[in-house]
């Protein structure tokens, strides 16, 4: 179903699958965003099946009712790549637009743990901070440059 649903949505115009996203989902979202570093301190990015522009970006993903950022962003994870990440702490929550919030947390990925593509990524990799993939969300990419400061704690840490 998935497989379907992604092909839909690569052919279809991006104000239809606005739509179809706003209808079926509930009349507030809160998402949440992943900037994950390893060990070396570079960023999991991922290339994302439902994103026409800017296909690469950091992990992301609706919550669940009842579920902390914090959880959402763990499993978030393990259903895009079957990695296993660990958050440290939530980095900021700001409006993407109306009805949608975006809680943006940060914490530390093991990159010696294989990534799995699934329904939703077709592929991902450890990149530095400056040599991100040239067609990453702009946003995203701000993201990261905001983590950069917490980063060298959080590797130390882990």
């Amino acid at each position: 179903m998935k497989s379907i649903a992604a092909h839909l949505f690569r052919i279809l115009p991006l104000a239809l699958t606005r739509a179809v996203v706003g209808l079926a989902n509930t009349r507030f979202n809160i998402s949440v965003v992943g900037v994950f570093f390893d060990a070396a301190g570079r960023v999991l990015v991922l290339r994302h099946v439902f994103r026409k522009r800017h296909a690469w970006g950091l992990p992301a993903g609706f919550m669940m009712p009842g579920e902390t950022p914090e959880a959402a962003a763990v499993r978030e994870v393990k259903e895009e790549t079957g990695l296993d990440v660990a958050v440290a702490r939530i980095l900021a929550i700001h409006p993407v637009r109306p009805r949608h919030m975006e809680v943006v947390v940060v914490g530390t990925a093991d990159a010696r743990q294989t990534i799995r593509p699934s329904a939703e990524i077709f592929e991902g990799c450890f990149a530095a901070p400056d040599a991100l993939p040239p067609d990453i969300m702009p946003s995203q990419a701000a993201l990261v440059r905001r983590a950069l400061p917490v980063a060298p704690v959080l590797v130390s840490e882990a």
